[in-house]
Formats: structure tokens, C-alpha cells, sequence
């Protein structure tokens, strides 16, 4: 049975095929990059128009935390990588998933999971490892007991 290992955080996501002789031999079979999920919420509106103070006076709408531009380019890129994961195990490329995800970032992901790719997640593990070499991620894969979360 063929394991992916998506390792992923907000601006940036790797998914490895797990060599099935040798663990520690990752395979990268998939590099996406979002530079938007780096930027602050004051960079992403950065275009927008200004506030003039007759606007904030009479302006009673606030952004809530689930609607902050960071959370909204989060999603989307959750939802990127959902995308890619489904129509890969629809290809049959893997049979089995393994999380490693910025903690921030989990819950966007599991949300964009499909159910029939979130039914096949083995493991998580709430870590971000996107800045860890692809040749040590495989110490990290396989940590102590007590860092994984089974779904």
C-alpha cells in the first residue's frame, strides 16, 4: 500500500510518497507554494481604499477572527491542497495519508479535506515542518508516541 506524507503550513505544502523498503527515503511528489499565507492581514488589503473617518464613524461591522483576510487566503490554499490530495487518491496514487500540520492550520485543512480523503489520514501530527529538509522530515514522521494524534 502506497502512504503520502503531506507536510504543510500556510504558505507552503510537500507531499511525499513513503518509500516502502526504507521509511526514511521520502520521495517529493508534490512542492506547492502560497506566498500570500506569509503577508499580514494589513499587507493582504494593502490595495484597498483608506478609511476616511465619516466611514469609521458610522461603520459598525468589524472582521471576526474567521474572517480575516490570513483566514480567508488560508483557506482557499486548505482547499488547493484538498484538491490535489483528492484527485490523487482518485488516481489511485495512495492509499494511505499522513498529516503534519502547522497547528494554526489544521483545522482548515480538515475542513477541506473530502471524507473520503480525510477516512484515509493514518496519522497527524501537529508540527510545522514545512523548513525541515526533505532528507530529515522522515525523524519527524515517526516521532514519540505521545506527539501524534490519531484522527
Amino acid at each position: 500500500m502506497k502512504t503520502w506524507v503531506a507536510v504543510v503550513n500556510r504558505s507552503e505544502a510537500r507531499i511525499f510518497e513513503i518509500n516502502e523498503k526504507e521509511k526514511n527515503k521520502l520521495k517529493l511528489v508534490v512542492k506547492m507554494e502560497n506566498p500570500k499565507g506569509r503577508l499580514k492581514n494589513s499587507e493582504i488589503n494593502a490595495d484597498r481604499p483608506g478609511v476616511n473617518a465619516f466611514s469609521f464613524a458610522y461603520s459598525q461591522t468589524s472582521l471576526t477572527k474567521s474572517q480575516e483576510p490570513t483566514d480567508r487566503v488560508a483557506q482557499v490554499f486548505a482547499k488547493s491542497i484538498s484538491k490535489e490530495l483528492e484527485k490523487a487518491f482518485n488516481a489511485h496514487l495512495f492509499q494511505n495519508l499522513i498529516l503534519v500540520v502547522e497547528p494554526r492550520f489544521l483545522g482548515k485543512i480538515r475542513a477541506a479535506l473530502s471524507k473520503q480523503t480525510y477516512e484515509r489520514v493514518l496519522t497527524t501530527l501537529h508540527k510545522d515542518l514545512v523548513h525541515v529538509a526533505d532528507h530529515d522530515l522522515h525523524q519527524y514522521i515517526w516521532p514519540k508516541e505521545e506527539q501524534i494524534i490519531y484522527r
